[in-house]
């Protein structure tokens, strides 16, 4: 039977734990060994990153990480354990851990993603609510304190500014995507859609050389995103996609929005999705000087939906 111990691990503690914890992100590999180690070495602008950890005789065997923005929204992920060591509650001991850290520094509501009943059931026994789902991708939240309910992050009538994106805005981000939309695209080129959750696109964002993206920012919360992502497709040189997420008590400013990322933008052809049903959107973007080009039968599937979706363009030169 093993003896194991829950550590709290950031960019601050002690080298060999730090060094021990990256070592099962190193051996699973992929985007969460590059989150893990980068944010490990050192904190980013004003957002909180740890995890608890934990360690059998000092090997570690199990960790959950969070990620706190500056006006207290949290994302839990990172949850693993090493295979050996399942079926000892370990696991259920680290979410637990990182939902008391998060109380701790003053977090108003966390959000996650789950793809496998089992899992899910785990968070909502620890007071999770399921919010979407896209697929077997299903999003939860939980709120710690009522200033984290969404009637207060997106309450209308707060003061708002426009602003590129920060590093530090991801966990800001996935509250503004985990609120309720009447949109089907949420963001096309990030592949995150109707009832998805924002984590592991924020990280594809950063990757995607040579995109703008700015920010509705308002007292609570972002409130809006938007980003012209350019073509890599040599036979599409100076063509972006155009993707604009605003929650609807903040659509007055979208306009406001869309102007400054598209006069940051190099693009000389603009390019967005929208589904078949989405009318204001379409009302809003054939405003903004976009015309129709194409219609895609079931262009997109979420889960056994199935979308057409049609193709806007505008020539900017």
């Amino acid at each position: 039977m093993s003896t194991w111990e829950i550590r709290h691990v950031n960019h601050a503690s002690p080298e060999s734990d730090k060094q021990e914890t990256l070592r099962i992100w190193d051996e699973k590999g992929g985007l969460y060994a590059d989150l893990t180690r980068q944010r490990l070495q050192a904190q980013f602008a004003q957002e909180r990153f740890g995890m608890a950890v934990a360690f059998d005789k000092g090997k570690c065997v199990s960790t959950t990480a969070y990620i706190l923005s500056p006006r207290g929204q949290g994302i839990l992920t990172q949850v693993y354990t090493v295979p050996a060591y399942r079926g000892q509650g370990i696991g259920k001991a680290t979410v637990a851990e990182t939902i008391q850290i998060l109380r701790a520094l003053e977090g108003r509501a966390i959000y996650l993603a789950a793809w496998q009943d089992w899992i899910r059931n785990i968070y909502q026994k620890a007071g999770f609510e399921f919010i979407g789902a896209m697929g077997n991708r299903h999003a939860f939240k939980l709120t710690l304190d009522p200033s984290g309910d969404d009637s207060t992050l997106f309450r209308k009538n707060q003061q708002t500014a426009i602003r590129p994106l920060a590093k530090d805005d991801q966990a800001d981000l996935s509250a503004l995507f985990n609120a309720k939309h009447n949109n089907i695209i949420k963001h096309y080129e990030l592949s995150c859609f109707l009832g998805s959750h924002f984590e592991a696109e924020f990280f594809k964002l950063q990757k995607h050389k040579g995109h703008t993206a700015w920010v509705l920012d308002g007292t609570e919360t972002i409130q809006g995103f938007a980003t012209i992502m350019p073509s890599h497709n040599r036979h599409e040189t100076h063509c972006g996609t155009v993707d604009l997420l605003i929650h609807t008590n903040q659509t007055a400013q979208a306009e406001a929005l869309l102007d400054a990322l598209e006069t940051t933008s190099d693009s000389e052809v603009l390019y967005t999705y929208i589904a078949s049903n989405e009318n204001s959107k379409r009302s809003f973007f054939l405003k903004a000087g976009y015309q129709k080009i194409a219609h895609l039968k079931k262009r997109l599937s979420i889960g056994t939906a199935h979308y057409d979706l049609d193709l806007y363009e505008k020539q900017r030169h």
